[in-house]
Parts: structure tokens; C-alpha cells; sequence
């Protein structure tokens, strides 16, 4: 794939939050017709445009990273990462001074589906693992939809694994769906 428009890496200010929104329930709109019932996923598309206004000003935002990727000066995607499960636990410290923490976590990535297929979302993951890497971590893991097939088929082709662990999460309409767990090394062993 390839990018015919320059896409800008940058990490997000509390002026993108409704941009982000908006990217993340145009995404849900799109990914997810298929698996919601259409009353429950204008809900759950409603309250992904919102919630990120109260997100960027919550205090757990700081140990977290919100990664934009900018296109025609508009936020055509973002990544929302961090330690997995906001764990608490101390980093070890290794020689050199570099420091080692538990694996990170993938709590969102989402693509504008304007921008599917040019090469947005595999630049932005290269920024993130890159983040990633620079911080430290070793593994990253995320969590999709088993029913998220475009998802599930881009987690492949960036080097993701499925674990072999699920979980059933309900949204808020009493039909729990099945997430599926992902893992991969942040950068290869040299």
C-alpha cells in the first residue's frame, strides 16, 4: 500500500478530541453495521463522537498516548495506547539506563474509512510501535471484535498474533459480542 498523500504523525492536543470523535464513530458506522442492531449502534456511534471530550481531560490520560495521523491538515486516524490494562506496576531498570515495563496495550486504532486502503493506518501503526519501542516496551497487545474481519486481516499484516484468549464484552445492549486477543514483539530482535 502505499500513501499518495503525506500523512503527519503527531500526538494529539485536547483541540483534536472532536476530530478523533468523529473519526471514531465514522469507523464504528462503517466496521460495525454488521454486527450491532441498527438502534444499538447509533448509540454506541453517539457516544464514541462524544466521549473523547472527556477522555483527553481525565487523569489516567497522562500515562497514555493519543497518536494522530494528519492528512490534508484533518485527522484521518488515530492510536490510543499505553500500558496494558493502565497497570500500576514499577518498570524495571535495565543497564544504560533503559527502562523496561510490562506490555503495552492497543486500547484503540481507527481509520477514517475515507482513508482505507492508502496506507493511513499501516503509517500510523509504524508510529506507534515506533512510540512504543522508544518507550521501552517489548510486546504490545490489543483486543477486536472476532466479528471484525478488515480489523482482524490488518492486525495480521502488521506482524499481530492472535493469543488464543477471548473475552465476551457487552456494550450496553445486553448482547455480549467476543473480543479476540492479539499480541506481537514491538520491534524484532536484532
Amino acid at each position: 500500500m502505499r500513501v499518495d498523500v503525506p500523512v503527519l504523525l503527531r500526538e494529539a492536543t485536547k483541540l483534536d478530541a472532536a476530530s478523533v470523535g468523529d473519526v471514531h464513530a465514522d469507523a464504528w458506522q462503517v466496521a460495525y453495521r454488521d454486527l450491532f442492531e441498527p438502534h444499538w449502534l447509533r448509540r454506541f456511534v453517539a457516544k464514541r463522537r462524544a466521549q473523547w471530550q472527556n477522555r483527553v481531560i481525565a487523569p489516567a490520560f497522562d500515562r497514555t498516548t493519543l497518536l494522530v495521523a494528519v492528512r490534508n491538515d484533518e485527522v484521518a486516524a488515530f492510536a490510543y495506547f499505553g500500558p496494558h490494562g493502565l497497570a500500576a506496576d514499577p518498570p524495571a531498570v535495565f543497564p544504560r539506563g533503559r527502562v523496561y515495563v510490562a506490555d503495552a496495550e492497543i486500547y484503540g486504532f481507527y481509520a477514517h474509512p475515507t482513508v482505507w486502503g492508502t496506507g493511513v493506518a499501516p503509517t500510523l501503526m509504524d508510529g506507534t510501535l515506533d512510540r512504543l519501542a522508544d518507550s521501552g516496551y517489548r510486546q504490545v497487545r490489543l483486543w477486536t471484535l472476532s466479528g471484525a474481519n478488515r480489523a482482524r486481516r490488518f492486525y495480521s499484516r502488521m506482524g499481530f498474533a492472535e493469543t488464543g484468549v477471548t473475552r465476551e464484552r457487552d456494550f450496553g445492549d445486553r448482547r455480549p459480542v467476543l473480543e479476540v486477543e492479539y499480541l506481537r514483539t514491538v520491534r524484532p530482535v536484532r
